[in-house]
């Protein structure tokens, strides 16, 4: 492919716009593709082919790289941190994890009131016993919920049966890792504002929670969480906080929450992420706004994919290129978090390496490639060389 070619590919992704992150975990329809605003100039200078390749030397590790800066971090599963290879790289790299299935409801609790511990267990253990932070994920979520949590006899429960049930479940998994996870999330993905397909009411989605006990499941889920364990940090997760109806709803719901003393200390953005899509400005006014109401913001679940945007191919180029655009985006947003790094406590991608993403093989999210650096790995190195310099 000639230079001209790639400019004008790097051109075309530049300006292309994609669709906001699906709210499913699994396979889902691609949502339906929004026509592409006016194209803008194209950038002065595009990304060099090979600005971020290998370098000589030992890799280097991201979180001493990052250390004093933030906390750096990735998902990661039982089996990954009990093989001997697979942990001594998660030990190098990262100091704080979060569990990719394992501590989500339906995991933990088929039976009401029965709990399998064990997986989520060995996990933390080990991040303990490396002084790896753990961020619990999740307690409340409309997918993977504990399957006895709604229904009785084939109907649906009522209110202060399911704020019971709610509570049980908050104080049984919470308490059991009291002292161990350092941060939940508390309460993910209360709100789809514009969503097609998605059942909404004033951009909350109308999830088993919302429609049986109504928008005060989240204070009582703060609350129960606290409960449990005063100690634990507790936060709001979502997907495309950067969009602007979604970013007044959160701020809002912090607010009312703040306004009754209900204990919340930050939310977690889930930044899953395109080569153009969303503008890294608009993630920052979040983080920012975010800050101004007094809470902490992490990144929770942040991956690059090479497709332009939702439901959108992957641009047929040559791998190096694509690579290298990937690069330059995770190169802009971790600019940003290193600018705002008084706001921002924890950033952590979602998986290890491409072949164990929850993406589709095509996208190729993550920093390494078969457990080897990535262009994008070495960028987020130069970012985190240049912001100790500063």
């Amino acid at each position: 492919m000639t230079w001209s070619t790639r400019l004008a590919l790097f051109s075309l992704i530049s300006i292309v716009s994609g669709c906001a992150h699906p709210p499913a975990r699994e396979a889902a329809a691609p949502a339906p593709t929004p026509a592409a605003p006016a194209p803008a100039p194209a950038p002065a200078e595009p990304p060099r082919p090979d600005r971020y390749v290998p370098r000589e030397g030992p890799v280097p590790s991201i979180a001493q790289t990052y250390d004093g800066v933030f906390l750096v971090g990735a998902a990661v599963t039982p089996g990954q941190v009990l093989m001997g290879s697979t942990h001594e790289f998660i030990a190098r790299h990262f100091n704080v994890i979060v569990a990719e299935n394992e501590m989500k409801p339906v995991m933990l609790s088929r039976r009401e009131g029965q709990y399998d511990f064990n997986m989520a267990d060995q996990l933390v253990d080990w991040a303990v016993k490396n002084e790896i932070k753990v961020r619990g994920h999740t307690l409340v979520w409309h997918q993977q919920a504990a399957p006895w949590m709604f229904t009785k006899d084939g109907k649906d429960v009522s209110r202060d049966v399911l704020i019971a049930r709610m509570r049980a479940y908050i104080h049984a998994v919470v308490g059991h890792f009291k002292g161990r996870v350092w941060a939940w999330d508390v309460v993910n993905e209360a709100f789809a504002p514009g969503e097609p397909n998605v059942e909404t009411v004033g951009g909350w989605r109308k999830s088993d929670f919302y429609r049986i006990i109504g928008p005060e499941f989240i204070e009582l889920a703060f609350r129960f969480a606290h409960e449990a364990d005063p100690d634990a940090l507790l936060f709001y997760n979502d997907y495309a906080t950067e969009q602007p109806a979604k970013r007044a709803l959160i701020l809002e719901l912090v607010r009312d929450l703040q306004k009754k003393g209900v204990p919340i200390h930050g939310v977690g953005h889930q930044t899953h992420v395109y080569l153009s899509s969303p503008p890294v400005e608009d993630l920052e006014q979040t983080i920012q706004e975010v800050a101004k109401l007094g809470l902490r913001n992490h990144v929770t679940e942040m991956d690059v994919s090479l497709r332009t945007g939702w439901g959108r191919p992957v641009e047929d180029a040559e791998d190096d290129l694509l690579f290298q655009l990937q690069a330059e985006r995770y190169a802009k947003f971790f600019q940003m978090f290193v600018r705002n790094k008084d706001k921002i406590d924890a950033v952590l991608v979602w998986g290890l390496s491409d072949e164990h993403s929850w993406l589709r093989p095509p996208d190729a999210p993550l920093l390494f490639s078969e457990m080897q650096p990535k262009p994008a790995f070495w960028a987020v190195i130069d970012e985190g060389l240049r912001a100790k310099k500063k």
